[in-house]
């Protein structure tokens, strides 16, 4: 009698073991009131927006979304700075002003920064080469760099314009030096802005009251320092700025009262795009000089995805699409998409969590 082959190994289907786990996570929901659907967020264009939803929407900014830099910012929890990586930082997260728990070894020392990154997808290795590359620009081996050696290491002007990233770690303009965790802070929450973020953070740099429009003063001020004479460019960006000042541009979209309000504003963006070529070269600045423009392409497109599955999820009372076959194949050789899976799910159940929430 012949010997039996071995069995065919199973494909593991990661949808049955997510579903699994996110019943388990809606248990412990039981006997709360029933969730009520999920309100709009305001009118500020987040990771968890879709763009095409921008030309529709007028901004309500909020007092804390990021502004002209300031010479000391106060601590934000939920700063504009943070809500553009907001859906990063959700799910089961350390403590943002406590310590890492060690996911990136003793690289990475607090859980805001470790929160961000885990978030995201960023391995050890990415982690490691970033840190590589800090230390190699930290030229008087001091542990930390500063900020003139940072703007060589993204090789960019040091203005107002650039310095608007440092927001993202509420560093103020007056500290000299970086550590490897607000560095870290900076560039990724950077490298990974869709572009209706890109143009919502030029927006907020220049908003100087916060009152959720520029006016003819901040207006200008933004479009003096969009252009720079670093760029190959120069001419076109400076034309295109002029055609948003002059009645070809700016009057066709702004009304009598000579504010322009965010949703105003994305239009601007989109009719002339050539206008924000600088923060567009600086985030691809920023790319090259950390993990390189394929590995954030990827990063960021694996946000977006996190981000349509939380949508889904919010419409379909918590299920989950099944597995496309392509995805069923990379299962197989890849965690990624379980991962980009649980990450939605614990996205979606902290979602239940709050709308649940007595207080």
């Amino acid at each position: 009698m012949a010997p039996r082959g071995k069995p065919k190994a199973k494909v593991p289907d990661a949808s049955n073991d997510f579903s699994d786990a996110l019943n388990r996570e809606k248990l412990t929901l039981t006997g709360t009131k029933e969730a009520p659907p999920p309100q709009p967020r305001g009118n500020k264009v987040m990771p968890g927006i879709a763009a095409d939803d921008v030309d529709n929407k007028k901004s309500n900014k909020t007092s804390t979304a990021v502004g002209k830099m300031e010479s000391a910012p106060p601590k934000r929890s939920n700063s504009a700075g943070n809500k553009i990586q907001a859906d990063s930082n959700e799910g089961e997260a350390t403590d943002p002003e406590g310590e890492a728990k060690g996911i990136y070894d003793a690289l990475v020392h607090t859980g805001r920064c470790e929160d961000l990154c885990s978030g995201l997808g960023l391995t050890l290795s990415d982690i490691r080469k970033m840190k590589r590359k800090y230390a190699d620009n930290d030229m008087y081996h001091s542990g930390e760099i500063t900020q003139a050696e940072f703007f060589f290491m993204i090789n960019e002007e040091q203005r107002p314009l650039t310095m608007g990233i440092f927001k993202f770690a509420d560093i103020p303009a007056t500290q000299k030096f970086l550590s490897f965790d607000q560095y870290l802070l900076c560039v990724v929450n950077f490298a990974v802005l869709t572009k209706p973020e890109l143009y919502q953070f030029v927006f907020d740099l220049y908003d100087d009251d916060q009152s959720g429009a520029l006016d003819e003063r901040e207006f200008t001020q933004m479009s003096l320092e969009l252009q720079s004479k670093q760029f190959h460019f120069t001419a076109n960006v400076a034309t295109a700025v002029k055609m948003l000042e002059g009645k070809e541009g700016r009057a066709a979209f702004v009304p009598d009262d000579r504010l322009v309000d965010l949703g105003e504003f994305m239009k601007f963006a989109k009719n002339f795009p050539v206008a924000f070529y600088p923060i567009m070269n600086m985030q691809k600045n920023v790319r090259a000089a950390t993990l390189g423009e394929s590995r954030w392409s990827r990063v960021t497109a694996n946000k977006l995805k996190v981000q349509e599955l939380v949508s889904y999820m919010r419409r379909h009372h918590g299920a989950i699409p099944q597995l496309t076959f392509r995805e069923s194949v990379a299962n197989i050789f890849s965690s990624e998409t379980f991962q980009i899976r649980k990450r939605a799910g614990e996205l979606y159940a902290q979602g239940l969590r709050l709308n649940t929430d007595p207080d």
